[in-house]
């Protein structure tokens, strides 16, 4: 009996760790975490107060989402734990959660930045100027537009495809992390107007380090002021009337149509923005 004073009952651990009975009970069964002593009468298992930290180890491992069996390589054949190889893998799995995690909390504050400069324009209508950075599109003609008249078929479309291609261009499944939450990249209408033609186009931009190495299908969109104004419905058909007076009289401009983030988003009609250069 006095020896079994010197350990810690399963209840004993599991209140001290957190850790269920039936997790003891599983890790045991994976060979995680070993009895430091079975009581040959009753059977009961005890655990020696060091095996507090292995617990908490294996805790930390299944909140990093490693899978347990995958720790089992570093139990060796004499039933001694690498801790060293452990802590290593432990914490080049942490490194890289919490370098995802600070991705992803900046990638949440540029929506927020997104919402507030959207709500800070005028959504009655009225036309603002805004300054945008050099962008790079991939771009798909959609010449059908024309013949529909922008009433159909381009009014409701969604640009699954060019997205897709887009995607494809920069994702990398070994480098899913440097990829995920990289950059807040639109997609949409594009419209080329010259008094001779006017080119129709769906798009999704592309980052630049990307878009300079691809070669075709990439349109870069100039930087600076464009007039710009808000809308429930696709208005990129009609974008020389709605901006009648802030373009050059018959030149040519360029009119990009995208969903802007708001505060309450609208999943099956988003607020869209139009915006226009002149490109004369």
């Amino acid at each position: 009996m006095a020896r079994k004073n010197n350990f810690l009952s399963i209840g004993e651990l599991a209140k001290y760790t957190g850790a269920s009975i039936d997790s003891l009970r599983y890790y045991e069964r994976i060979k995680l975490l070993e009895p430091a002593f079975t009581d040959p009468y009753s059977g009961y298992r005890y655990y020696s107060f060091d095996q507090v930290y292995l617990v908490e180890i294996i805790s930390l491992c299944i909140e990093l989402d490693i899978p347990l069996k995958e720790l089992t390589q570093f139990i060796e054949e004499d039933e001694t734990l690498d801790y060293s190889g452990l802590l290593a893998h432990g914490k080049e799995i942490a490194e890289k959660k919490l370098k995802l995690l600070q991705k992803g909390l900046k990638f949440i504050g540029d929506i927020e930045r997104k919402i507030a400069l959207t709500e800070k324009s005028p959504m009655d209508g009225k036309i603002y100027k805004r300054v945008f950075p050099q962008k790079y599109f991939c771009v798909t003609p959609c010449e059908s537009a024309l013949k529909s008249g922008l009433k159909s078929e381009f009014k409701n479309a969604e640009p699954f495809e060019i997205i897709k291609m887009s995607l494809d261009l920069f994702y990398y499944e070994d480098n899913y992390d440097e990829w995920l939450y990289s950059e807040l990249l639109e997609y949409g209408f594009l419209c080329e107007y010259t008094p001779a033609k006017t080119n129709f186009y769906m798009f999704a931009e592309l980052p630049q380090h990307i878009a300079v190495t691809v070669k075709e299908r990439v349109m870069s969109i100039p930087a600076g002021e464009y007039f710009c104004v808000q809308s429930k419905e696709s208005q990129i058909g009609q974008a020389a009337d709605v901006f009648d007076g802030h373009l050059n009289g018959g030149g040519s401009f360029l009119a990009i149509e995208t969903n802007v983030f708001t505060g309450r988003y609208k999943i099956n009609a988003p607020t869209n923005e139009l915006r226009v250069k002149n490109t004369d």
